[in-house]
């Protein structure tokens, strides 16, 4: 190694104190015997009295301490806990060593070039990404546009099917065989369920353009039920499930829309009932906890996996469980439901 003088003075005070380099002096067992301002904010308080091989990956220091006059290249373990790649100097001291380190700027501009090109990728990622949402923004808006122009315009025929079968059935039913009136009541049904699936999608049509609006009003838990009960029923009694209606006793008025709300409800009910089987029964349940109403469906079908239910609520959203009737479903009940009830600033 080549030797130099002891650092005195004034030299002395600028690199122990300012000089932007790592100035360690080791023993003759490499070991930090004293360390400048700089080497103890990038290596720690606690420098002092460690090896310097502590600080140092995967390196042969006995050897390059050893080495004449050469540059090293050393990867230190910094306070930071994030490795930093220094050029090291060693020189022989009275007393041992005296090792002088500072930054790699080729390493640190390679650095900064590639965080520039990676800045430059995440820009023109991030257009991409803007010009992208954009286009599903418009795509969105003409699928809404779509589909509640075909709701619309398919919403009028449906009617008049309903209707008239039900004219012929009321009026000519005596007349009719047995397998004519059969085919009019699979007309019939075929026809609502058709009916439904129209009004859900005009249903989400608004609820997706923004323009759902609420028209609140004062009511009750058993007000809420009563006009939810004969429907359910209806609905449950059709596939010979029992339904069972368990509300408190409590006439407290708060303030909902209180037709959509037990649309909501009645999409939930519906839901359970598509579940079940005959034999089965379905709860709807409600009551009271300070300041909110708790309203809940329950029912004794399969059961939703968990991955089934992170998209149950989302629109065109369906369950891998199959409706043990075959009923069809465009899978917009459950999405209609929790933005109605999110609009009131409930949850589900």
């Amino acid at each position: 190694m080549v030797e130099t003088p002891s650092i005195t003075g004034a030299w002395r005070r600028y690199v122990w104190e300012t000089a932007p380099v790592l100035a360690l002096e080791l023993d003759a067992s490499h070991r930090v015997i004293d360390a400048n301002v700089e080497a103890q904010r990038v290596l720690g308080a606690h420098t002092v009295g460690r090896p310097l091989a502590d600080f140092v990956t995967a390196s042969d220091l006995p050897a390059l301490l050893l080495q004449e006059d050469k540059v090293h290249l050393l990867t230190l373990n910094t306070a930071s806990g994030a490795p930093e790649t220094m050029w090291f100097r060693f020189f022989a001291m009275p007393a041992g060593t005296l090792a002088l380190g500072g930054i790699d700027l080729e390493e640190q501009q390679e650095l900064r070039n590639e965080v520039l090109g990676l800045n430059g990728e995440l820009n023109n990622l991030t257009r991409q990404l803007h010009q992208a949402n954009a286009e599903l923004r418009e795509l969105n808006q003409l699928k809404n546009q779509f589909l509640g122009m075909a709701a619309h315009d398919l919403r009028a025929p449906v009617g008049l099917v309903i209707n008239f079968s039900e004219f012929v059935l009321d009026e000519a039913g005596a007349d009719l065989s047995a397998e004519h009136r059969e085919f009019l009541q699979i007309c019939q049904a075929s026809a609502r369920g058709m009916q439904q699936i129209i009004e859900n999608f005009l249903d989400i049509a608004v609820i997706e353009s923004g323009k759902l609006r609420l028209e609140p009003a004062l009511t009750s838990v058993p007000e809420i039920l009563d006009g939810v009960g004969p429907i359910a029923r209806l609905v449950a009694g059709k596939k010979k499930i029992t339904l069972l209606l368990d509300a408190v006793d409590d006439t407290r008025r708060f303030s909902v829309d209180a037709p959509k709300l037990r649309q909501a409800l009645l999409n939930f009910i519906g839901n359970a009932v598509q579940h079940s089987v005959a034999g089965q029964r379905v709860w709807v349940s409600a009551r009271w906890e300070p300041e909110q109403v708790i309203f809940a469906v329950r029912d004794e079908g399969q059961g939703i996996t968990p991955e089934d239910q992170a998209r149950l609520f989302k629109a065109f959203g369906r369950a891998g469980t199959k409706k043990t009737a075959g009923e069809r479903s465009t899978g917009l009940g459950l999405a209609i439901a929790r933005q109605v009830v999110e609009a009131h600033g409930g949850r589900i």
